[in-house]
């Protein structure tokens, strides 16, 4: 009798094994169907995109963008395996996914100086840039379909100029957005203000800066660690005073299409100026 058991248990566990043998094979099958639907629809959106960033006027604005990366993904929804979380975006491109923490890790997380680099060798992106009357805008569309915008805005004008040493400089507007591959508009974070400088010293005045959270970035936790904030740093022996804006944020559902330049991490908008009245707009990975 427990010979008989053995076997019918036999059979059972042979039936049970090539059971799961064949959901296993078809779990891999739809696996890489699932990634080949994702990776044409990101490279067929970043090809589109492309052209259309390429065919805008040069002096066009924030909103001229955002119109046709919104429009874009509106009519074109992404498919179900990008908004099931089943799949990482090392799965589907992950040359470009190392290629990305090379390059960010060699820049040190300063997006300004990944972006010089990209513009000459595109290797990993295109950058586009505007330019109009009172803001400078860098878009940077990746090849794995994140888009990162940074615009350097004028608030309010320099005043007239005084005779005497201390001058002043015009209210300037740094701000980040980031994007994610399916066309999500997930955070905004921004810092503002003027200086007054004369020469061998600089100072911070009409500080601001915030983050706004748009509907895709739910799926995101986000944590204002400076909001907004001045620092005093020297380079090479020249002194320079930064206002900046500090957001933590940690990885949801949508960002991991952000590559991994968007990772979990921390990361800055700075308006900062020379001793000089030169005045410049960053975007930076903290960590």
């Amino acid at each position: 009798m427990f010979r008989r058991i053995g076997y019918m248990l036999l059979f059972v566990l042979m039936i049970l094994g090539t059971f799961s043998g064949n959901v296993l094979a078809e779990s891999s099958e739809s696996k890489e169907y699932d990634i080949r639907k994702v990776k044409n629809y990101i490279e067929s959106s970043v090809d589109y995109l492309k052209e259309q960033f390429g065919k805008l006027d040069k002096m066009s604005n924030l909103a001229d963008i955002e119109s046709i990366i919104e429009g874009y993904y509106n009519e074109n929804p992404p498919p179900e395996a990008m908004l099931k979380g089943n799949l990482k975006i090392e799965d589907v491109l992950p040359e470009l996914t190392e290629a990305n923490e090379k390059y960010h890790q060699m820049t040190k997380g300063d997006l300004n100086e990944f972006l010089e680099i990209q513009k000459k060798t595109e290797e990993l992106g295109k950058v586009f840039l505007y330019k109009n009357d009172n803001s400078k805008i860098e878009v940077y569309l990746g090849n794995t379909g994140e888009i990162a915008i940074m615009e350097f805005r004028t608030i309010k004008e320099a005043p007239i100029q005084p005779l005497y040493a201390q001058r002043e400089t015009a209210i300037e507007r740094t701000t980040g957005i980031a994007y994610n591959a399916v066309g999500s508009k997930m955070f905004t974070l921004w810092s503002e203000g003027g200086f007054k400088y004369n020469g061998s010293n600089v100072v911070s005045q009409n500080i601001d800066g915030d983050f706004q959270r748009h509907f895709w970035g739910s799926t995101l936790n986000l944590i204002p660690e400076t909001m907004p904030k001045t620092r005093a740093i020297s380079i090479e022996g020249y002194k320079y005073v930064e206002i900046y804006s500090r957001l933590r944020y940690e990885a949801g559902i949508g960002i991991r299409w952000a590559s991994i330049t968007l990772k979990s991490g921390t990361i800055e908008t700075i308006v900062g100026c020379g001793v000089n009245g030169s005045v410049y707009g960053q975007l930076k990975r903290v960590s």
